[in-house]
């Protein structure tokens, strides 16, 4: 029905991370200690979050992002009126784990948040909108 678009929903959200040094500049980063990551196991598992779309930082759709210890990831975003899944592929480059799908790109960081773990995504689609989550396990 709205394949496209469930596509580019889970890829503004999931590649919330957008481009590494292009989209990283969009939000300011928690004030956390950032976590070099070396290997798909340090962000493997399940995560969850809200992503906001940016620049007005708006809540746009409840995230559950499966990073698996291969190098792939799917997700599933909730906007409340549609359901959006979606897979891409995971590379590691400078401590980031940088994410591709057929719709778009996106920047993984890690964050110590006082012994919690958070995962900032940023993401960019290839329709020109970008976005932002802090997602937990």
């Amino acid at each position: 029905m709205k394949e496209p678009t469930n596509v580019r929903m889970f890829l503004a959200l999931a590649w919330m991370m957008a481009i590494s040094l292009g989209c990283g500049a969009l939000q300011d980063r928690p004030e956390t200690p950032l976590v070099p990551i070396s290997s798909f196991g340090q962000v493997a598992g399940t995560w969850k979050g809200v992503s906001k779309r940016l620049p007005d930082m708006r809540n746009d759709a409840w995230i559950i992002l499966i990073i698996s210890e291969k190098g792939f990831f799917n997700f599933a975003s909730n906007r409340g009126m549609e359901l959006l899944l979606g897979t891409g592929t995971l590379t590691i480059l400078d401590g980031r784990v940088h994410a591709k799908t057929d719709t778009g790109i996106g920047t993984f960081t890690l964050h110590d948040q006082v012994g919690n773990l958070v995962l900032v995504v940023e993401a960019s689609l290839n329709d020109g909108h970008h976005y932002y989550l802090e997602m937990t396990r």
